[in-house]
């Protein structure tokens, strides 16, 4: 329980209504693109005349028109974007204070005739030339023609205000591109003490790589400022602010239809002044370019700045704008582009940083993003200037906003806090991590005086010795009982000296003891050099495109082949198949970045792999170095020591693979549950199922994977796989879905095409069908079932049909909180009452939302413009929203990292960017603050539903279960068993080539 005089904490989001009246003067309008099936059939009919010569679908290149469209109207809000099936349309907004101005479509269909042209020629010299030939003429010709009425569609705006969701969900992109034009060119004050900063907004087109809008920067502002080593640094930011649109499950309006929240995202991005010299590999730069004078003749221009990217894959076109810009410039014959290679390497030049008012040529800007190196003095350093700002310099940005749109947004009510998480020494263990168990006893002064040096190791060895046991009952409770053989593969001393000792520490031993009975403990040498050798590229680069990819892929398999034969002969032969114990490995896999060396030439993905082949669980670390030492005398001790980096990344390795591998908690669940306010007798017995997903980008394809995880009350962790119907351990699961994977590997570059593909390409009903087959797989003991919103509602995309769980959308949840709606889904094809009997075990299921569908917010404030301090939230925080009376609405918020500590001073907590006191400069502090995470609970069991407190405590308990024993540094992000499902996924999509 809180002490009496502690105020519980105020939580102001920033979530505004908008006023009923606020469109009053929006103008909005629509342009469709009347070629989609003109394009289609173009795209069908080259398949069938380059086939069997092309193995890839043909996609039309909608992102090149779109960008060469804008590269020419900065007053469009976005080019044709996707919208629905069939359906791809332009959009425009417009105030009074800055007018719609469109192109016409004819002078539209001028640029898309010429883009049409620049398409084609791309077949050129492909497939037979008569044939290929043949279907771009009849291509050209048909698009040749201008459709029949085809206008730019003026939309009412109260349409969407009445219903969000109205023309196919417009309101999306043009609400959020009305904010951001209603504060184009306006300007505000945010005051700090003595100093005051004025601020002009200005509009950007292209949010990002789906669908584009538009969202507001500030004016370049530069910063100088003295860092902690003494050094001298200069760099440039600026304030971005996104508008989103949000719902809410049960928010209506008088209409019945779903009203939405606007969500004030505030966000600090930085320019490149320095030139660029090393970036992400595989990752687009992105430029913002804002013209001052018309590209293209007869297209108006505004100050909107819009987003542009470079391209950076190692191959021959790397560098160049993306999507061959300047050819299609060039063919409408619109002023050119600046070079690529001027921006990286003099951004100053062509960015007007200092903003000077006779500007009159094009601007460039180059965004930084995390991992770019910039040359300085002949050396290479990241971008100076850190992320993020105070909650203070935040609070204030958005009470100026809201004063600039005052009459148009109205802030919502400050949430209320539930009870604190426990915390103190009546935290149960289960919800302690490794910082806590390792944790020597303190002493005080008297003691430091009256007791010797020994007696003081001793009693540090005797704490040692009293947790040593919770360290391996956590491990032996999720192996239910299960033998563990560990192993340390290493090549150089240092690393193996360094790993024992911090193995050695994980489970706190003494000098003379011995690890746990069910944990046996071998060390391997790496007697083969060549193993840690990168994968040789044979002279091929990635210029070399496909060789190039056919050389790693053949590399990969020597290698493979490799590691699997040192793993028999080494590993696998000194296990004792008698007691059949879980297998891991902590390994050495060298240094993983080194000049000159590709990311595809890292063996990770080999070791990984050849493990899961040979059913051992892997841990890889770099090879360790010593911190040199100046120390040369020989009669000095000069034992090798660590940086604290070193030994912090090992100790995560060393703690991943003991704990998250295998799914160990120091304590029992059942604890943490009853400390959620869960009645005892259930608590003891209930089962928490995640389900969770992951979907990465492989090339042009989509990996998409989902399992569940079940956390039991004593502790085990098991793992369902779709189309199974059979738990497995959590620590077998590794190695299995190592292998489903390792199957599509190896089908090779037909992969698409072979059923074992299938299996990690989950599609929306697919994973509508899992979820169903979990939820009525309940055992007999009690479960709350947790899922995220995100793609299980739904999957984007033609190919699945909008198929998933639609009960999961904000307009259906709250109508069908009590049922589940199944009656799509194969296998199923009902509607399940709450009061089915298989599912009388269920006790509910809670639905999540991170990310942008949670907004931000500011503590200690009950309105924006409030002169009151703010600080981060110390402890794991859960606030509840009672907007929607029927639904709970439970919202948690981890506490303050310990890595953020810099941003919690008496100082730091107002600093704002540009401010300096007492040696501390807002620049030179990464202000971060934890995410909102929404929790949802439906479906509750009727003796849960009585009070609001017996829903809160349903909620309390994936809130209080985002710990994790091998994270010491605060709360992970998602509910401990949704965490373990992800991770697993993550660990073995490495085995696909997916970087992630």
């Amino acid at each position: 329980m809180p002490k009496k005089d502690v105020q519980p904490p105020i939580l102001l989001p920033a979530r505004m209504n908008l006023a009923e009246d606020a469109l009053t003067d929006l103008e909005i309008a629509v342009l469709e693109f009347p070629f989609l099936g003109i394009v289609g059939d173009f795209c069908n009919s080259m398949e069938q005349v380059l086939l069997p010569q092309r193995k890839s679908k043909v996609r039309w290149p909608y992102r090149q028109l779109n960008n060469g469209l804008l590269a020419c109207a900065s007053t469009l809000t976005h080019g044709f974007e996707y919208f629905n099936t069939g359906d791809y349309r332009a959009l425009a907004v417009g105030t009074v204070e800055n007018p719609l101005r469109v192109p016409t479509p004819e002078k539209i269909h001028e640029l898309v005739i010429i883009w049409a042209q620049e398409w084609a020629k791309q077949f050129d010299g492909k497939g037979k030339a008569d044939q290929v030939n043949s279907v771009c003429d009849r291509f050209l010709e048909n698009m040749a023609i201008i459709p029949t009425n085809w206008n730019w569609q003026p939309i009412t705006p109260k349409t969407l205000i009445q219903n969000i969701n109205a023309e196919k969900g417009l309101g999306y992109q043009a609400i959020p591109s009305f904010l951001a034009t209603l504060l184009h060119g306006k300007k505000c004050v945010i005051s700090s003490g003595q100093r005051e900063q004025e601020i002009q907004w200005r509009k950007v087109q292209g949010g990002g790589s789906g669908r584009t809008g538009l969202f507001i920067v500030s004016q370049a502002f530069p910063a100088l400022y003295t860092d902690d080593y003494g050094n001298e640094r200069e760099g440039y930011f600026v304030y971005r602010l996104d508008f989103r649109v949000q719902t809410q499950a049960g928010r209506f309006n008088q209409n019945g239809k779903l009203q939405p929240w606007i969500f004030l995202h505030l966000s600090c991005q930085r320019y490149a002044h320095e030139p660029l010299i090393e970036t992400n590999y595989g990752r687009e730069i992105s430029v913002l370019m804002g013209m001052n004078e018309e590209r293209l003749s007869g297209y108006e221009v505004d100050s909107t700045l819009i987003r542009l990217t470079i391209e950076n894959n190692g191959r021959e076109d790397s560098n160049l704008w993306k999507f061959q810009l300047p050819n299609l410039l060039a063919a409408f014959k619109a002023r050119p582009l600046e070079t690529t290679d001027n921006i990286r390497c003099n951004p100053s030049r062509y960015g007007n940083l200092d903003n000077h008012p006779n500007w009159n040529r094009d601007e460039y800007y180059l965004v930084h993003a995390e991992g770019y190196k910039y040359e300085h003095e002949n050396h290479k350093r990241g971008h100076s200037i850190k992320p993020g700002f105070s909650l203070q310099e935040r609070g204030d940005i958005v009470a100026q906003v809201l004063e600039l749109l005052n009459g148009v947004l109205i802030s919502d009510n400050p949430m209320q806090s539930d009870i604190p998480a426990p915390s103190g020494q009546k935290t149960p263990l289960a919800m302690r991590d490794y910082e806590y168990i390792s944790q020597p006893p303190s002493f005080t002064k008297q003691q430091k005086e009256n007791l010797t040096e020994k007696e003081i190791k001793q009693r540090v060895n005797n704490r040692r010795q009293e947790r040593q046991t919770i360290i391996a009952d956590a491990i032996e409770r999720a192996l239910q009982g299960k033998p563990t053989h560990l192993f340390i593969l290493w090549r150089e001393r240092d690393t193996y000296d360094v790993t024992c000792q911090t193995l050695r520490d994980a489970f706190l031993l003494n000098e003379g003891e011995n690890f746990p009975e069910h944990i046996k403990v071998s060390s391997v040498w790496i007697d083969d050099p060549n193993l840690l050798k990168p994968l040789d590229t044979a002279g091929l680069s990635t210029k070399d495109g496909q060789e190039f990819d056919k050389q790693i892929r053949k590399q990969h398999q020597m290698k493979l082949d490799a590691w699997r034969n040192f793993l028999k002969h080494k590993v696998i032969a000194s296990i004792d198949s008698t007691t059949k114990p879980y297998c891991f490995a902590i390994i050495e896999i060298g240094q993983t970045k080194k000049k000159g060396v590709h990311p595809k030439q890292s063996i990770y993905r080999v070791v990984r792999e050849a493990c899961v082949l040979e059913k051992i669980g892997s841990q890889m670390v770099q090879t360790v170095k010593p911190k040199s030492s100046d120390k040369e005398d020989e009669r000095t001790d000069t034992s090798a020591f660590y940086s604290k980096k070193t030994e912090g990344r090992i100790l995560n390795a060393v703690l991943d693979v003991t704990l998250r591998q295998v799914g160990a908690l120091y304590g029992l669940p059942s604890e943490v549950y009853e400390r959620a306010g869960i009645p005892k007798e259930i608590a003891q017995n209930l089962d928490v199922i995640a389900l969770c997903r992951r979907k990465a980008t492989q090339g042009q394809d989509n990996i998409h994977y989902a399992l569940a995880v079940r956390l039991r009350a004593n502790g085990a962790v098991d793992v369902l796989f779709p189309d199974r119907n059979n738990w497995i351990p959590y620590a077998e699961a590794g190695i299995e879905l190592g292998q489903i994977f390792s199957r599509v590997r190896c089908v090779g570059v037909a992969r698409r095409r072979h059923r074992n593909y299938k299996t990690v390409q989950l599609k929306g009903i697919e994973l509508a069908k899992f979820a169903a087959d979990v939820l009525t797989l309940v055992s007999e003991k009690p479960t709350l079932v947790l899922i995220e919103a995100d793609v299980w509602r739904n999957e984007r995309g033609e190919e699945n049909g909008g198929q998933a769980w639609f009960q999961l959308k904000n307009e259906y949840l709250l109508a069908k909180r009590d049922i589940l709606d199944f009656q799509h889904v194969p296998g199923h094809a009902c509607v399940y009452p709450r009061d089915h009997n298989q599912l009388r075990n269920l006790l509910g299921i809670i639905r999540f939302r991170t990310g942008d569908e949670t907004t931000q917010y500011i503590t200690n404030r009950q309105a924006w413009n409030e002169n009151s301090p703010a600080r981060d939230l110390i402890r794991l925080s859960g606030f509840y929203d009672i907007s929607v009376s029927e639904l709970l609405h439970y919202f948690s918020i981890g506490k303050l990292p310990k890595t953020q500590k810099a941003q919690d001073t008496p100082t730091a907590r107002e600093l704002y960017m540009l401010d300096s006191q007492d040696d501390e400069y807002g620049v030179n502090i990464a202000f971060k603050h934890q995410q909102m995470l929404e929790m949802l609970p439906f479906f509750i069991r009727s003796d849960f539903q009585k009070t609001e407190e017996s829903l809160k405590s349903i909620c309390r308990v994936p809130h209080y279960l985002r710990i994790s024993p091998a994270w010491s540094m605060g709360n992970i992000h998602l509910p401990y068993p949704m965490h373990l499902g992800k991770q697993l996924i993550k660990d073995h999509l490495c085995i696909l080539g997916v970087e992630v």
